[in-house]
Parts: C-alpha cells; sequence; structure tokens
C-alpha cells in the first residue's frame, strides 16, 4: 500500500511534468513553424520582387521596341509619300514633254490591264 500512496503522491507531479514537457514542445513547434512561416514570407516576398523588376523591365523593351518600329515606320511612310511626290513630278514632266508618247503608252498600259482582267476566253465554255 505503500507503493500505492506513493505513486497516488507522485503522479501530479509526473502530470505536470508532462504538460510542461507538452507546453515546451508546442512552444518550440509554434517556434519552428513561425520561423518557417517567416522564411516562406521573405521568399514570396523576393520572388515577387524578382517578377515585378522582371516585368518592369520586359515592359520598358517592349516600349522601346515599339518606339523603334513605330520611329522606322514614321521614317519609312515620309521616304515613300516624298518619293512618290517625286514621282508624281516626274511623271508629270515627261507627260508635258511628250503628250503623244504618253498617250500612247497610257493606251498600251490600259490594253494590257484590260487583257489580264479579261482572262482567257477558253475559260468561258
Amino acid at each position: 500500500m505503500a507503493e500505492k500512496a506513493e505513486t497516488a503522491e507522485t503522479a501530479p507531479d509526473r502530470d505536470t511534468e508532462g504538460v510542461v514537457s507538452a507546453r515546451e514542445r508546442f512552444q518550440k513547434l509554434s517556434e519552428d513553424v513561425r520561423g518557417r512561416y517567416r522564411d516562406v514570407s521573405d521568399d514570396v516576398r523576393r520572388g515577387a520582387e524578382r517578377a515585378s523588376s522582371e516585368i518592369r523591365r520586359g515592359t520598358e523593351r517592349a516600349r522601346e521596341t515599339y518606339q523603334d518600329v513605330a520611329d522606322n515606320a514614321r521614317r519609312g511612310y515620309d521616304k515613300v509619300r516624298d518619293d512618290a511626290g517625286n514621282l508624281t513630278r516626274e511623271v508629270g514632266f515627261y507627260v508635258r514633254d511628250n503628250p503623244g508618247k504618253a498617250l500612247l503608252l497610257a493606251a498600251g498600259v490600259g490594253f494590257l490591264l484590260g487583257l489580264v482582267v479579261r482572262g482567257r476566253g477558253d475559260d468561258d465554255e
């Protein structure tokens, strides 16, 4: 019976030790989870910052490329417009200097275009 009394007296101490041990393990686990959460949060933040930086760089490159293409298109359009204006003036000068040749040339071009548009007569059957 002495053993039972001793066991009954030490049982609360063992229960208290078990609760304290469980509380310490829970605290340690909780700190570990918080540390891992901070690490993951830091990794996510760094990844988001890197992605944001890459997006900004990509946007800037796209803007520069768009600007280059737009500038090239504008220069090309201006050149074609100037060349067309020059060609129109040159044709005008040629027609004024050579009206008969210009009329024959226009008639010949019209005749050829008519043949091309009309196509072959054999296909009608």
